[in-house]
């Protein structure tokens, strides 16, 4: 028994026991133990007053041990949602949401070099009346953890991201948006690279275009699975490199009897130069390909392949920028497949904070693999 707060004696009278402390502890071999602590209300025998048992495993006030709060904070980390933590431990929502939230102020926070920014969706809006809201991540390049995110889309929070959490950055990849590349040019000596994986799906969505438009224009209707347009349209979107010269020559065989004014044959081949440029070994050769995409581009008269080569053009800069740098936006991308998971493994956010504090646990720090003891040593020999 505990001495008293004031004297120090250890001779105490039990006043009464009625409350009890609800506790829930980690699984032991697969079974959940749930266990009961008896809180005593002690008073002192020469008259010092009453005071509550304690424990230094359990803070005052708290419902649950302080291992079981890391335990549901390693439960986060690994994507499992605050309910159903909390209908494991057999405490409230708020309970474990409050230690989530201690526990993403604690992740290390780290000033990136080389970073890559790019946005997803936190509320779709579909099933709601609520307005469709997007986050903004900033990703660390090098070791695709998410540094920081905020609510909106738009300058004003790439602004704020960057000058933040990033003010020393050199490499800055982003998509083809304007919004992000202002962002970027506020920092001093960092450079902007258009990413490679959207200017290559920019090409493809104008080869689509392309072959709808003269879908509708020879047969006027949408694709059919007998039309041939339509039935080409996958394989167009395989790069010709990876193709044989037979099968090329084949596609294009049947490119002009679909189409007799060869306008996505010509698409197709402003694509396939696109994806050149970007296979070639220094900046010089780049430019150099990309001229002739943009002379291709003059002399085809296609009006989606025209606004392509002038949407690169604008862009020249930052996608010349890649070969420089060799950034690009791939460890955003996965950065962004992670936070799709918590939204879905939480049925969707309507709170920011509480989102960007499962984002920090789950993509912000690297993931502790636990080792195990080997049993036995393995060799070749006895497997043979």
């Amino acid at each position: 028994m505990q001495p008293c707060n004031r004297c120090g004696l250890i001779d105490l009278h039990l006043v009464h026991d009625r409350r009890w402390h609800t506790l829930r502890h980690l699984p032991v071999a697969g079974r959940a133990t749930r266990l009961v602590w008896r809180k005593r209300l002690l008073a002192c025998i020469e008259g010092c007053g009453t005071f509550v048992e304690r424990t230094p495993s359990i803070a005052p006030g708290a419902v649950w041990t302080r291992a079981a709060a890391r335990a549901a904070v390693a439960m986060s980390e690994a994507n499992v949602p605050v309910d159903t933590i909390r209908k494991h431990f057999g405490v409230g929502w708020n309970t474990v949401m409050r230690a989530v939230l201690v526990a993403a102020e604690q992740v290390t926070t780290v000033s990136p070099i080389r970073v890559g920014i790019d946005e997803t969706v936190m509320t779709t809006g579909r099933l709601t009346r609520r307005r469709r809201e997007f986050l903004t991540a900033l990703v660390c390049l090098d070791t695709s953890l998410v540094v920081a995110v905020a609510q909106g889309r738009d300058k004003r929070s790439a602004t704020a991201l960057l000058a933040e959490h990033a003010p020393d950055a050199e490499v800055v990849a982003c998509d083809l948006f304007s919004g992000f590349k202002s962002a970027a040019d506020s920092l001093e000596d960092a450079v902007v690279v258009a990413d490679v994986f959207h200017l290559v799906r920019l090409g493809l969505h104008a080869l689509d275009e392309v072959r709808r438009r003269r879908q509708q224009q020879i047969h006027g209707h949408r694709g059919h699975k007998d039309d041939p347009l339509f039935r080409l349209r996958r394989v167009l979107r395989v790069g010709q490199e990876r193709l044989d010269e037979t099968v090329v020559a084949k596609i294009f065989d049947r490119l002009r009897e679909a189409d007799t004014d060869d306008e996505v044959a010509a698409a197709w081949v402003a694509v396939d130069l696109l994806r050149k440029m970007y296979a070639a070994p220094d900046r010089d050769t780049a430019h150099r390909r990309l001229v002739v995409f943009y002379e291709w581009a003059v002399a085809v008269d296609v009006t989606e392949v025209t606004r392509l080569a002038r949407t690169i053009d604008t862009w020249q800069d930052e996608v010349l920028a890649f070969f420089d740098t060799r950034a690009s936006n791939a460890p955003t991308e996965s950065a962004n497949v992670k936070i799709k998971s918590i939204r879905r493994a939480a049925r969707g956010f309507r709170n920011c904070g509480n989102y960007a504090a499962r984002i920090r646990l789950h993509a912000g720090q690297p993931r502790r693999v636990p080792t195990t003891t080997r049993i036995r040593s393995y060799s070749f020999a006895t497997a043979a």
